[in-house]
């Protein structure tokens, strides 16, 4: 069956978010792993399911966390070099990228994760069911 996926790659200044209709043979689940193919950085890179939406249409959308988002600091890659592999990597893999490359507005301000373990700022803000993340003033 086709689903659309939805992945999200981060530097401290950059965000993008990419999408793909892949077929599969099943729906993975909220909390699964999926890894996508890439000739260029290999598929070692295991995205995790973090939102799956069955539309009327019959249309399946399966988002993922952000890419490595360690302790929710709200980006992927700490070199912007890294970020344009990846993402030039994925791109050429077939995925699209229908808002460009934009600023990263995501940061935390303040420390941590919330205490009750809300995962924050999986993707666009409104669009998540989880706690957006608290963004930092321009």
């Amino acid at each position: 069956m086709d689903l659309e996926f939805s992945i999200w790659l981060g530097t401290t200044t950059r965000w993008a978010h990419l999408t793909k209709v892949i077929a599969m043979p099943v729906v993975p689940r909220v909390g699964e792993f999926v890894k996508f193919k890439s000739a260029i950085v290999g598929d070692y890179v295991a995205f995790r399911i973090s939102e799956v939406t069955y539309r009327e249409d019959g249309r399946i959308e399966v988002w993922t966390e952000l890419l490595d988002n360690i302790d929710n600091r709200m980006y992927s890659f700490e070199e912007e070099a890294e970020f344009d592999e990846y993402f030039d990597s994925y791109l050429a893999e077939g995925w699209q990228c229908p808002r460009g490359v934009g600023p990263n507005r995501r940061l935390t301000v303040s420390g941590p994760p919330s205490e009750d373990g809300a995962q924050q700022g999986v993707g666009p803000a409104g669009r998540s069911p989880t706690a957006p993340a608290r963004r930092s003033t321009p």
